[in-house]
Formats: structure tokens, sequence, C-alpha cells
């Protein structure tokens, strides 16, 4: 037992002092094989403590709140009887997780459930040969408690369990703790904030329809992308001519507008080129706009053309509400992931691909 609590102990200090940046999943799987000691209270008339193994199956809803199923199973002696007689035990319910810190690589988190328990004594044919309740064969069990996950990679974690365990006949308080590897499949993956400029790759793309276009007729020019979508982290944008200017002397407009990762709320002090956008369209009546959302390959199709749809949007309603602009003059379209301008096998080219673009459409 001194063992055990000295190896308990050693992997709290070990999480504590570590700096990984894997994190919790919205959508994921969880498979976790478990190793632990299981306390009965005395008077169950049980050895006091046993080793048992165990398996545990979840699912997180989203990054803060999961689902598991647990089974575990152990061998004690039931010290009532002369000789003692053997015992397997098994323990089994599910629960529901609320993870506290889910963006950090250590993740504490809380957890309640119900399930049951199971003794098998192999010497009575049913329950009301046992004598007493203590020796039913199957009990109805709550427990509540808390754990740590230690985030190694994306997909494998460390993990303890402690939980108060309540089997009701006789109420009885028990205790689990136990240490397991907790593997992760699918779910949402991590965004990455890359710091790029993504005006050259579209630039370049644009190129051959602006020199066809006539300078004397109407030009509906393509548009460089805006800056990748990024996390918490603010990203700096890079210097460069004012939206008007480029407008004015090149027909095309870069706007640099950034959100945070999953959502579509611009970010702070990032309107600069959007106001520079509304002065030129109040200076030129005739110029339209069409702005919009693309993203990377990340997460499913319609989920991501979803967002872009949201994000154009969201730029529309700024220049509409903040800046004055008649809605009729702006068109908001959600691409999704289906025009890339950049590969999405890498991480700068998906930075590249998340992104805002304004079209303009005026007479020069």
């Amino acid at each position: 037992m001194k063992k055990f609590a000295s190896l308990v102990v050693v992997l709290l200090v070990m999480l504590l002092v570590s700096a990984g940046n894997a994190q919790v999943r919205s959508g994921s799987f969880t498979v976790a094989p478990t190793l632990g000691m299981y306390v009965f209270e005395g008077n169950e008339d049980m050895d006091r403590a046993m080793p048992l193994v165990g398996m545990r199956l979840g699912y997180n809803f989203n990054k803060y709140l999961g689902v598991e199923g647990f089974v575990h199973y152990a061998k004690t002696d039931n010290n009532a009887w002369s000789p003692k007689q053997n015992v397997d035990f098994t323990g089994y319910g599910a629960e529901v997780i609320f993870n506290l810190l889910p963006n950090q690589a250590l993740v504490p988190f809380l957890a309640a459930g119900v399930g049951g328990v199971h003794y098998s004594y192999g010497v009575f044919e049913d329950d009301s040969d046992y004598g007493t309740d203590n020796y039913k064969k199957d009990k109805l069990a709550f427990d509540y408690g808390y754990g740590l996950k230690w985030f190694l990679s994306d997909w494998f974690a460390l993990r303890l369990d402690i939980r108060h365990v309540l089997p009701i006949e006789k109420l009885h308080n028990n205790m689990l703790v136990s240490l397991g590897l907790n593997f992760a499949f699918g779910g949402a993956k991590k965004a990455v904030a890359t710091p790029v400029s993504a005006a050259e790759p579209v630039m370049e793309e644009a190129k051959p329809q602006a020199e066809a276009a006539p300078v004397v007729e109407e030009a509906k020019p393509a548009v460089a992308a805006a800056a990748p979508v990024v996390t918490e982290e603010v990203v700096r944008p890079q210097p460069r001519t004012q939206v008007r200017e480029e407008v004015d002397e090149m027909g095309r407009a870069t706007l640099e507008v950034l959100f945070d990762f999953d959502k579509a709320t611009i970010k702070k002090n990032y309107t600069k080129d959007i106001d520079h956008m509304v002065g030129v369209m109040k200076e030129h009546s005739d110029v339209n706009l069409t702005i919009e959302g693309h993203t990377d390959n990340v997460g499913k199709a319609e989920y991501n053309k979803n967002l872009s749809q949201k994000r154009a949007e969201a730029v529309k309603n700024y220049m509409v509400e903040k800046g004055g602009i008649d809605a009729q003059r702006l068109n908001a379209v959600g691409y999704g992931q289906e025009k890339p301008v950049a590969s999405n096998k890498t991480k700068a080219g998906r930075a590249k691909n998340r992104r805002v673009e304004a079209a303009v459409d005026y007479k020069k």
C-alpha cells in the first residue's frame, strides 16, 4: 500500500510541473484501462483493501462535459466465515464527467454516477442463503469523486481517479483509487495560431483576372485573403497600404479580419480594414461588396461551411450596423473548405485557407 501511495505522489508531482499543449477534444471517444485499489468499509466483513483491474469507455460531448461507462474486478476474502471464503467482486456503472480546465495539459475533473456491485461467493445458491443483506450478490451503488488527466499528446493522457462508492442495502462507505492510460480517438482538433501573410498566394492567383478585365468597363477582381483564424493569442497585422489606396490604384482590397477559434465574433481591435472599406463605399456609391468566408479542411465540411457563412455575415453586419452601409450593397457568402488557396497538408497552408475575402464590384 505504501508503494502505491508513493506512486500516486510521484505522478501528482509530475502532473503539476508538466507544460504540455494538448487538451480535451470535443466529440472524442476515450478508452482507459486502469489499475488500482478498492477499500471496503469494515462492517462488510471483507479484507479492507484489494488490488483491482478495470476499463473505462467514454465520449466527450464537448470540451467540458462527457460521459463514461466503467467496469472493474478484484478478488478478496470474506472474514466472517471460518475458513475465509473467497469472493469475486465486480463494480460497474456510468458517470457524468465535468472537465474543469479542458484547454490545459493538466485537466482536473469532477465525476458522479450510478451503477452496481456484484459479489460472487460461490457457496450459496441464492441471496436468501447469505444470512444478512451484507452478503447479497447484487447491490445498487452510487459514486462521486474527482480526478486528473495529464495529456502528453492530443490522443494520449495519464489519469488518476478517486471515488467515494456507496453500495445500497445497508449503506456502506467504500473508496476506489485507480491509475490509468487514457486514449482519445476522433473529435475536433485544436487550432494552431500561425502568423501568416495570406495576401501573397491569393494575389498571385488573381493576377490573370485583373489583367484580362477592361479598365474602362465594369470589373470584378478577386481579392486577397485575410489573416488566418487564430485562437486566443493575438497576432499583429503586417504593415501594408490602406484599403482605400488599394481600391483606387489596384482595383482590389484586402481585409484583415481575425476570429477566435470556432467563433464568428470579430476580434477586438481588428476592424481597421473594415472601417477603411466603409469609407471607400461611402465615397464611391457605385462600389458593391461580396464578403466571402473560407476555412481549412479540419472538421466536417458542412460545419465548416456554416461557420464560414456566419463569419462573412459578421463582417457584413458590422458594416451595416457600425458603418451605416446599405445592406443591399453587401452580400455574404460562406464557402467553407471548397476554395482553398494553399495546401491543407501543412499548418501554414491551413492557416492561409482560414480567411475572409472581399470581392469588390465597381466602375473605376
